[in-house]
């Protein structure tokens, strides 16, 4: 019998993952074992499948596969299409780019920490752009989030939109400020059959001007989350927290939700770029005033019934309908553990790339000190950056890494509850990638997880009696055959 392999499915390989079968519809990739592999492989049209020469174990694997459709009956002549073929790429397994095409912005944000007023970073050329898309596709890289900058500023952004989809590569979320966030936009990615989510900026109601430096950016990204709402975009808000807007984040949570946005961040500024100014400093809040704004709110949260997903700092996050609630500075890892344990996930399976070219393991990186060691793919291809280099090994950092890189995380009673922090975090504070992170040491030497406990737990306890936890609604996935 000859089987052929679904359509929508590709054979691919990168230089440290090679059975990998990669979705175009959800631009996944999901791994297999060789032997699994090889038998996707056989499915191609030319060869005969001796059903009755397979294994119990690869029979099963064969009648799941076309149970779910991921393979089917071959029709006669009918072969694998080129494009479906294995192929490898010269560099190791990536999840998604987070891409500044623009380090311009039309805003002036006094806590921009990348500098863009004044487009420190620099605004790429569309053949530099170009450029990029080519390396990106090289590499096997299938899905970024576009970001700036303001990257609806470029002329030419719909042209990048264009050369994603000629490159097979998929936009997962545009990051913007909302101000060019209209219909025209959306009706020409609706005509490419893209439908990116969107994560916009919100910093409080009646104070979203303050810190964004141009009067009428708080009605023009309200028009945009409307906007967004109507044509069924996915979109998600990042709050920045500081001294005068802290006493409007309940009515800021209530506002994105009825406005349909699905998840929000809450957090601090970096010290970084504009919000590094002297002057600024007045408005920081410190840890204490954070933790005890969140202590105070998350109460409130629960009691509006979990409007929308959130994620206070590293103190708290949520999603709405689930049984537990979790804190993301708590990140358990055992001594056994710790020499295999990446200190962080993200890093490991995503990257960065600067307006100026810059390749950085987090966007939150590319301004601190520490930025000068990070290579440009602009002069170093992007092919040998993500592979066997010094960046590679960056992020592939363990927590026992992160443990031994400080004197401090090794003797603290804490360091099998914080797995060493966030290495954002550790950069901002000095020029070692292993270094302590100031803020995750705070919060437990301040007793933050006893006191974020104790104020969520019996106010969650009664939203669970009022909306116990459903059922999860089925979502497609890959199938679990590959």
């Amino acid at each position: 019998m000859r089987y052929l392999l679904d359509r929508r499915y590709c054979l691919r390989g990168w230089q440290d993952r090679h059975f990998g079968v990669y979705d175009t519809r959800r631009k996944y990739t999901k791994f297999l074992s060789k032997a699994r592999f090889l038998q996707l492989v056989y499915c191609d049209g030319a060869h005969d499948l001796d059903e009755d020469q397979l294994s119990d174990e690869e029979k099963k694997f064969i009648e799941e596969s076309k149970f779910l459709g991921v393979i089917r009956p071959a029709g006669f002549a009918e072969f694998l299409s080129p494009d479906q073929e294995y192929k490898t790429y010269p560099a190791k397994f990536r999840e998604q780019a987070h891409w500044s095409v623009t380090g311009a912005c039309n805003l002036k944000c006094r806590h921009c920490f990348m500098s863009a007023p004044h487009a420190a970073h620099g605004v790429p050329t569309h053949e530099q752009i170009m450029d990029i898309a080519d390396q990106l596709a090289e590499c096997g890289i299938f899905s970024v989030g576009i970001t700036g900058g303001e990257p609806l500023t470029r002329s030419d952004f719909l042209d990048i939109v264009d050369a994603m989809n000629e490159r097979g590569i998929g936009i997962a979320t545009i990051y913007t400020n909302g101000w060019l966030v209209d219909e025209t936009l959306l009706d020409e990615l609706d005509r490419r059959h893209v439908h990116p989510a969107f994560q916009l900026s919100f910093d409080g109601v009646g104070w979203h001007d303050f810190l964004r430096g141009v009067p009428g950016a708080e009605e023009r990204t309200l028009q945009a989350l409307k906007l967004l709402q109507q044509r069924k975009h996915p979109v998600s808000v990042s709050m920045c927290m500081h001294r005068k807007n802290r006493q409007v984040l309940r009515e800021t949570v209530n506002l994105m939700a009825s406005l349909g946005v699905g998840s929000m961040k809450c957090g601090s500024m970096l010290d970084l770029g504009e919000w590094a100014q002297p002057e600024l400093q007045d408005l920081k809040l410190t840890n204490e005033e954070e933790l005890e704004m969140f202590e105070a709110y998350i109460p409130q949260y629960f009691e509006d019934d979990a409007p929308l997903s959130i994620m206070l700092s590293g103190s708290f996050i949520y999603t709405p309908g689930q049984p537990e609630w979790g804190i993301f500075n708590v990140r358990e890892c055992s001594a056994e553990d710790e020499t295999v344990a990446p200190s962080c996930g993200v890093i490991r399976n995503n990257f960065y790339i600067g307006a100026d070219g810059m390749v950085c393991p987090c966007m939150g990186m590319a301004d601190c000190g520490y930025a000068k060691h990070f290579p440009n793919l602009f002069q170093t291809p992007l092919k040998d950056i993500l592979g066997d280099s010094e960046f590679d090994r960056l992020c592939r950092t363990t927590v026992g890494q992160v443990r031994d890189g400080s004197g401090k995380c090794r003797e603290c009673p804490y360091i099998s509850r914080c797995s060493g922090g966030c290495r954002n975090g550790a950069l901002i504070a000095g020029d070692n990638f292993c270094g302590v992170d100031p803020s995750v040491c705070w919060f437990f030497e301040h007793g933050g997880e006893a006191r974020i406990r104790a104020a969520a737990q019996k106010p969650f306890e009664e939203y669970l009696r009022r909306h116990p936890p459903k059922q999860s609604e089925p979502r497609e996935e890959v199938p679990k055959c590959i």
